[in-house]
């Protein structure tokens, strides 16, 4: 054994109980805290008493008495909360640009010291961590001197000046300036409720556990993690669903197990449960998981998600749509698992009396992986389409037999819609059926990003059904043929057909049948 784990465990058997509850100890680093400077005095000198009976001894010139605030293991400790030491930040202030691997790695393991002071640390390292991994290029494709599959390390001394990008530096920028910027972290009062921000994307998952202080909220935690290769293949609710259990029970358990607290986000991570036909096993695992946890959601719907940033302070004026506990808990324990075979895991429900419909109506998904385009590209991609150039033409000179002349494929079914069709500001719509009283504006989609859209409602969305499917796309666009487009996507969707349900047929009765005696033996036994 070394020699500085021996003197450890010798210091927390000297303190004993006090250890965690009265002062925190780290080798020779002892600090002792308290409310009052009586209770202070008095657990000083309980410490003193139990270093005298062991015979240690103290060097007067390294000790400090009755502090406001104190540096500790390169932390700022004081009753405000817990800060970076500035010392140690002023050489991130002056880091210079990295030239190598060694460089650079030194700056990360300085920086990750430090990751819990900077919301989305993982988010804004990426650029960074990707010049620590070696690829080669083999054929055209990037792959592993190891293992295809997976890029390894880089040789230390190896430079990376020619592989500095513009994201490099401004990873590089952002963590010095987010750093020397730190926030003070509140302590956690477990009589206090808590309050958890959580955010998913491609680049990361990140969370910031909050409390409120003379009604401002104050961070408690910040975490954050890079994705796993094998995650950034998940679609988006699945990947929110992640980060909600990722952050509650594998970071902060120890600050959420057995309170109650509040998750806001930016969107509703449940949907993964809701839209997913099957629950695969490791669904059930992160249902079970979070079945111990008792907490409320809120999230925006709808159009009202595109704005904020997880990682950042909302205000109080958004209107958040709640999942109570009640729903939460009923969703996490009422979706069982049957096994069939020991191969198969099904959803079997939910308990629609404590998960009211809204959050399982199609309409309420998120709009916001589908693709985005400015009204000046909306112009020009319906312009260069044959069958919508054709379409604005004949609106312009008014004149609907323009589409039977020449026409491409489709025309004729777009002649008969042309009372429906209009034309705002230069985009061709076609109004759709009224909901709720409301008419619908459908975009007429050009061909070039029908498949994209297709991919964004069904593939991102749970893998619904070919119905639920078109009423998604028909809600939003209009092309001819629609539906017909929407179920050949639907039925051809690999991961549809690999988890539906085989039909089951039971074999025929019929006479069984021998070839001659003695064949065939029966015995009854009566007990």
């Amino acid at each position: 054994m070394g020699a500085p784990a021996t003197f450890q465990r010798l210091m927390e058997k000297t303190v004993g109980d006090m250890n965690l509850i009265e002062l925190l100890v780290y080798l020779d680093d002892i600090i002792v805290f308290g409310k009052t400077l009586e209770e202070h005095e008095q657990r000083l000198e309980k410490v003193l008493k139990r270093l005298h009976e062991e015979g240690l001894k103290l060097s007067l010139e390294k000790c400090q008495f009755c502090l406001p605030s104190v540096t500790y293991l390169g932390h700022v400790v004081s009753a405000e909360g817990v800060s970076t030491d500035p010392r140690k930040l002023e050489a991130v202030a002056s880091w210079p640009r990295p030239r190598n691997v060694t460089e650079l790695r030194s700056f990360l393991g300085f920086c990750s010291y430090y990751r819990r002071f900077v919301g989305g640390f993982a988010k804004i390292a990426q650029p960074l961590n990707k010049l620590l991994q070696k690829e080669t290029t083999e054929g055209g494709c990037k792959v592993s001197d190891r293992n295809p599959s997976a890029p390894g390390p880089r040789k230390a001394k190896e430079s990376i000046q020619g592989e500095w990008t513009s994201q490099c530096e401004g990873a590089f920028v952002k963590l010095k300036e987010n750093l020397t910027r730190a926030p003070v972290l509140a302590y956690a009062d477990p009589h206090k409720p808590y309050e958890l921000h959580v955010d998913a994307s491609r680049e990361g998952l990140g969370g910031v556990l909050y409390q409120e202080y003379d009604g401002l909220l104050r961070p408690v935690a910040y975490v954050s993690r890079s994705l796993a290769p094998s995650e950034k293949n998940y679609p988006t609710h699945k990947l929110e669903f992640l980060a909600l259990k990722w952050a509650v029970v594998d970071k902060l358990k120890d600050y959420l197990y057995g309170a109650e607290f509040v998750i806001k986000t930016d969107n509703n991570p449940l949907t993964y449960i809701l839209t997913t036909a099957k629950l695969d096993a490791t669904g059930h695992r992160w249902l079970a998981a979070l079945s111990g946890f008792r907490f409320s959601l809120k999230y925006r719907p709808g159009v009202n998600n595109r704005d904020a940033d997880a990682l950042s302070r909302r205000p109080y004026t958004t209107e958040w749509t709640q999942v109570t506990p009640d729903g939460v808990q009923a969703l996490c324990q009422g979706t069982e698992r049957r096994v069939k075979g020991g191969v198969e895991a099904e959803a079997i429900g939910v308990m629609a009396a404590a998960v009211p419909e809204f959050y399982c109506n199609p309409s309420q998904l998120r709009d916001e992986n589908l693709p985005t385009f400015s009204k000046q590209d909306l112009k020009a991609d319906q312009a260069r389409d044959p069958l919508i150039a054709l379409t604005i033409k004949a609106l312009i000179a008014n004149q609907r037999e323009i589409l039977l002349t020449n026409s491409p494929d489709g025309a004729r079914l777009v002649y008969k819609e042309w009372e429906r069709l209009k034309m705002l500001d230069g985009v061709v719509y076609r109004r759709g059926p009224s909901t709720n009283s409301e008419e619908i504006q459908q975009l007429f989609l050009p061909t070039k990003h029908r498949e994209s859209v297709l991919r964004s409602l069904h593939d991102e969305h749970g893998h619904l059904g070919a119905e639920r499917t078109f009423k998604l796309v028909r809600d939003r666009f209009y092309w001819p043929c629609m539906r017909a487009e929407v179920e050949s996507y639907c039925h051809s969707c690999l991961r549809c057909i690999q988890r539906k349900t085989l039909p089951t047929r039971a074999a025929p009765m019929s006479h069984l049948q021998s070839q001659g005696p003695w064949i065939w033996c029966a015995l009854t036994s009566c007990a």
